[in-house]
C-alpha cells in the first residue's frame, strides 16, 4: 500500500470522528436543554429560574444562586397587566380629549387606561379594551325616524318615514300620518310631504277668498292706470295740435285801415268792351 493511499485514509477516518463529535454535542446540548426547564411562574435570567413579580410588580433586582428575585410596585403611572420577569413597568396611556376621547377607567398599577369617546360620538377602532378612534353620532333629518339612538359603540340608525306620514323634527322617534281633511269636513290647502303635515281649511273660508279679492283688485288698479296713462295721452294731443296749426300757417294778410282815402273802390260800368270793367279814381 502507498504512503499516498494510506494518508487518504487517515484523512477520512479524522472527518468520520469528527462527525460523531459533533452530533455527540448536539445530542447533550439538546438533553441539557431538556432538563433546563423553568416553571410557569418562573423566568429564565442567566441560566437559573427566578420566581416571577406578580401583575402590578416589576423585578427590581434578578435571582441568584443564593438570593431570590426582588420585587417592586410599579408607580408613577406605571403599570403591570400579569406575572413578569421585567425590570420596568408600562406606562399608563392618555385619553386624548382632542380626539374626544374620555377616561372610561383610571389607569392603576396593574391595569392600563381605559378611554372611551365622550358623548354624541361613537368608537371606530378599540386598541384591546380602550377606544383610540372616535366619530360624532349621525344626526336624523325631518322626515326620518330613529330606531335606534347612538351608544359608546355604534352610530345612529334610523329610516325614512313611510309614505303618507312625516317628521318635522330632527333626531325624530316616529312618523305621524298626514291629516285627511275630507274626513273632517274641510279642505285641502296644501298637500303632506315627509317633513310637513298636509293643511286644511274650512270652505269658503276667507284664506281661500282673499287671493281672489286680490287679484280682482290688482287687476281693477292696473286696468284704471292703463285708462288713465291712454286718456291722458289724448288730452296732451288735443293741447298741443291747435298750437301747432297755428305755428304752421304763414301770415300773407296785413289789416288796412277803414279810413284810408287812397282805397280803390271797384266800379262797373258797361263800355265797348262789354264784360271788362273799367276802374275810376274817387
Amino acid at each position: 500500500m502507498t504512503s499516498g493511499s494510506q494518508s487518504r485514509r487517515r484523512i477520512l477516518r479524522k472527518h468520520k470522528m469528527d462527525r460523531v463529535f459533533l452530533l455527540f454535542l448536539a445530542t447533550q446540548l439538546l438533553l441539557f436543554r431538556e432538563t433546563f426547564s423553568c416553571e410557569e411562574w418562573e423566568y429564565e435570567h442567566n441560566h437559573q429560574c427566578c420566581p416571577k413579580c406578580g401583575a402590578g410588580y416589576r423585578v427590581r433586582q434578578h435571582c441568584t444562586a443564593i438570593s431570590s428575585a426582588t420585587c417592586v410596585p410599579c408607580m408613577n403611572r406605571t403599570y403591570m397587566d400579569h406575572p413578569n420577569g421585567q425590570t420596568t413597568c408600562f406606562r399608563c396611556h392618555v385619553c386624548d380629549g382632542g380626539a374626544h376621547l374620555r377616561v372610561k377607567e383610571e389607569c392603576t398599577y396593574q391595569k392600563n387606561t381605559v378611554c372611551a369617546c365622550q358623548a354624541g360620538y361613537f368608537c371606530l377602532h378599540f386598541a384591546e379594551k380602550s377606544c383610540d378612534m372616535c366619530q360624532k353620532h349621525t344626526v336624523a333629518l325631518p322626515g326620518y325616524m330613529v330606531i335606534e339612538l347612538g351608544t359608546e359603540t355604534s352610530d345612529t340608525k334610523f329610516v325614512a318615514c313611510p309614505p303618507k306620514t312625516f317628521s318635522a323634527t330632527h333626531m325624530s322617534s316616529s312618523c305621524e300620518h298626514w291629516t285627511n281633511c275630507s274626513e273632517t269636513g274641510m279642505i285641502e290647502v296644501q298637500p303632506g310631504s315627509p317633513t310637513s303635515d298636509a293643511i286644511c281649511d274650512q270652505p269658503n273660508s276667507p284664506i281661500h277668498i282673499a287671493p281672489i279679492v286680490i287679484s280682482l283688485a290688482l287687476a281693477v288698479v292696473v286696468i284704471n292706470i292703463l285708462i288713465f296713462i291712454i286718456l291722458r295721452k289724448k288730452m296732451m294731443r288735443a293741447k298741443e295740435g291747435p298750437a301747432e296749426e297755428k305755428k304752421e300757417e304763414p301770415n300773407h294778410y296785413l289789416p288796412v285801415p277803414e279810413s284810408d282815402q287812397h282805397m280803390v273802390i271797384p266800379m262797373q260800368e258797361t263800355n265797348q268792351h262789354s264784360g271788362e270793367p273799367t276802374y275810376t279814381m274817387s
